[in-house]
């Protein structure tokens, strides 16, 4: 499976050519291992390699994803809008008492970095690759100075982040490409909405504040609650529920409403940061007679224009899709298991975790492919002596990626019965590791000729 490394890390180059080629054939042994420790899936040699280019300080995390940017800016070519989600993931380390540089998490007793990922999905919800990824440590001194957030700028907070993810998604792709760049309640801050952007990207946030608008037609600013309680409902729409803890994939009727609006700024908004009202597109969408324990109420803030039910249908379908940069960090720590990485010092460990997140991504994306493009040639994501191994598997011949996908699935544990679920990141990762290793044995017994069997 080289080929896919090789092809994304093209692009990226660092001080000698056989680091480069050193890389490609770190992230193909790390994607093909995914739950191993970093020696076992490298070995001496590579991880000799690894801890050489990860540990140099001329190498950071957007150095090692360069040549991945390129190649995602390259996919999304092929579509006429991009959904970019963001979001942030604690890595814990609480317990990996000799590293350094680490800070606390939200509870300030564990011990970890912060990573902020970045990852264009097309509206399908495939997804194309890694934009970016900020990784840090947070200050410890800047515990218990919640209660000063209101009064320092954005550049100061956290909440920066939400800017940079926009600051990356312009870098990474064309200026002519459309993008929705979709994120979670933590963004919900007026400075993200009044940033200026490029008119081809546009900004889908989940509310969590009860900030004041304007509407046309009423006298007066209003909460943005009251403000879409009295809009009309203009239709319900079914949309697709992840399964969550204690609760199975199911489907949702929701009720829409859609309203235009101006943001206001914060009473408090200090000098220097943004303070002119946002035109905004509000959507709220309410489960209908649910038995859930959670019934969906989403309450979504557009700068992109909503005129219809239709369009409106489309934003929240598109909401859905924030949900994948979640399934990102979860392959990341459960499927890589990255907060098991023995390396002791942060900046080591936030280049060997940027190889992760490509790694990461190649698990999703060939998860994915199939619900997506089932009809591709199977050696888009497979070698030849993968296809080999898995048609003599399934006693047939393998040409398509639905098929492969189907076949290691099975060899990760999947039952592909009536009705069943497409497989999950879970299985494909087992999978996939079990036919690498059956494919290392198939390509060695060959190469072998008999030359070692007993007279």
């Amino acid at each position: 499976m080289d080929a896919w490394a090789l092809s994304e890390l093209s692009g990226t180059q660092l001080w000698d050519a056989r680091c480069n080629r050193s890389l490609v054939a770190i992230c193909d042994r790390l994607s093909a291992h995914p739950g191993m420790s970093l020696s076992a899936a490298l070995g001496p040699g590579l991880r000799q390699s690894a801890h050489r280019i990860t540990s140099d300080e001329r190498v950071d995390v957007d150095d090692l994803l360069v040549g991945h940017r390129q190649e995602t800016a390259q996919r999304c070519r092929e579509h006429s809008l991009i959904l970019a989600v963001q979001d942030t993931t604690e890595v814990d380390y609480t317990s990996h008492k000799s590293k350094t540089g680490l800070g606390p998490l939200t509870s300030v007793r564990n011990q970890g970095l912060l990573a902020h990922g970045v990852m264009a999905v097309d509206p399908s919800g495939l997804p194309m690759g890694v934009l970016g990824v900020s990784i840090w440590a947070r200050d410890p001194n800047q515990i218990g100075k919640r209660k000063t957030r209101n009064h320092r700028p954005t550049a100061q907070k956290e909440s920066r982040k939400w800017l940079d993810g926009l600051a990356i998604v312009e870098q990474s792709l064309p200026a002519n490409q459309q993008v929705l760049l979709i994120q979670d309640r933590e963004a919900d801050i007026f400075a993200f909405l009044a940033t200026p952007r490029r008119d081809t990207v546009h900004i889908l946030v989940r509310a969590c504040h009860p900030r004041l608008v304007e509407v046309a037609g009423n006298g007066s600013p209003m909460k943005l609650t009251e403000a879409i309680a009295s809009a009309p409902v203009l239709g319900t729409f079914d949309v697709s529920v992840p399964r969550k803890p204690g609760e199975p994939e199911r489907t949702a009727t929701l009720a829409l409403q859609i309203m235009e609006a101006k943001a206001l700024p914060p009473a408090n908004q200090l000098p220097g940061e943004p303070n002119e009202p946002q035109p905004i597109w509000v959507l709220q969408a309410t489960e209908v007679s649910s038995s859930a324990k959670q019934p969906i109420h989403w309450l979504l803030i557009s700068t992109l224009a909503v005129h219809d039910l239709k369009m409106g249908c489309q934003m929240v379908a598109y909401y859905t899709r924030r949900w994948m940069i979640e399934r990102l960090h979860y392959t990341l720590k459960s499927g890589c298991q990255v907060e098991r990485l023995q390396v002791d010092d942060a900046h080591t460990l936030g280049n060997v975790l940027a190889l992760y997140y490509m790694v990461a991504w190649r698990l999703l994306y060939v998860t994915h492919l199939a619900r997506a493009e089932p009809n591709k040639a199977a050696n888009t994501i497979l070698d030849r002596t993968e296809i080999l191994v898995l048609s003599h598997l399934a006693k047939r011949k393998i040409t398509t990626v639905q098929e492969a996908i189907t076949e290691i699935a099975k060899v990760g544990g999947y039952t592909p019965y009536k009705g069943a679920k497409p497989p999950g990141v879970k299985v494909m990762w087992n999978g996939l590791r079990q036919i690498e290793a059956m494919a290392q044995g198939w390509a060695m017994a060959l190469a072998s000729n008999g030359k070692y069997e007993s007279s």
